[in-house]
């Protein structure tokens, strides 16, 4: 691939990468938006099944009522005829199958409606338990982006802080090292004066014990009490040059 063309390829990918990034930014406020659209459309359906649930039970009582009057005609036409009244027990049996008709529709409705409302249910409640699912994991993705960013700002924040501590320890040990070499220094000045003034000859023939003059009481009486020629001369020898 030329350079021109991996240029290219970059810029894509970069392109690519900031709108992923986009798009995760926004993940959660998506998320809420589509969270609270099931929660609106999970109310709609509840509002058509209480509809469904309102007219079963309207068609369940007219049932009832409808197979009431007919048990009791059908009690009055017996009775009619048992009077010799067939007159009236026709027109009880013709009110009675008028009655039979409307609870066969009401019926048939019925088994209609009763399917539909129980598949709305199941679907109600599969909804809720979805919904309810999702809002525990975003709740729960929401605390780990928090813990995340927090994490991430404790390692930032960490990075810093070991990063001044170390120029603080660099410097530190800059100063240790300027400070050993000015005590260097300053030792060895005060070296080379009293070698200039000659106290450091002094100072070694004193720890030599030359040369050294006691003040003490015990040698001063030694010194008193004895003679005055009794210590011989000390001969310096003769230069090593001069034979006379």
């Amino acid at each position: 691939m030329s350079t021109w063309g991996k240029i290219f390829t970059a810029i894509r990918g970069g392109i690519n990468e900031a709108a992923e990034a986009a798009a995760d930014s926004q993940s959660m406020r998506i998320l809420d938006q589509e969270i609270r659209d099931a929660e609106q459309s999970l109310r709609s359906a509840r509002s058509d099944l209480a509809g469904i649930m309102a007219s079963n039970k309207s068609v369940m009582r007219r049932l009832e009522e409808n197979r009431a009057k007919e048990t009791k005609d059908t009690d009055s036409a017996r009775a009619a005829i048992s009077a010799g009244r067939t007159d009236l027990a026709q027109g009880l049996a013709q009110r009675i199958a008028g009655t039979r008709a409307e609870v066969q529709r009401d019926q048939e409705e019925l088994d209609r409606l009763l399917p539909r409302q129980q598949q709305m249910l199941r679907t109600i409640q599969e909804t809720e338990a979805r919904i309810a699912q999702m809002k525990r994991e975003v709740e729960n993705v929401k605390a780990n982006e928090s813990l995340l960013r927090a994490q991430s700002a404790i390692a930032h924040s960490q990075s810093g802080i070991n990063t001044r501590l170390g120029s603080a320890v660099e410097s530190l040990e800059r100063i240790k090292k300027r400070q050993e070499i000015t005590s260097g220094r300053i030792e060895a000045g005060a070296e080379l004066a009293a070698l200039e003034n000659g106290s450091d000859l002094d100072r070694q023939l004193r720890e030599a014990g030359i040369g050294s003059s006691s003040h003490s009481a015990d040698d001063i009486l030694a010194q008193l009490m004895a003679p005055k020629h009794s210590v011989d001369p000390i001969l310096l020898p003769a230069p090593a040059g001069n034979k006379d």
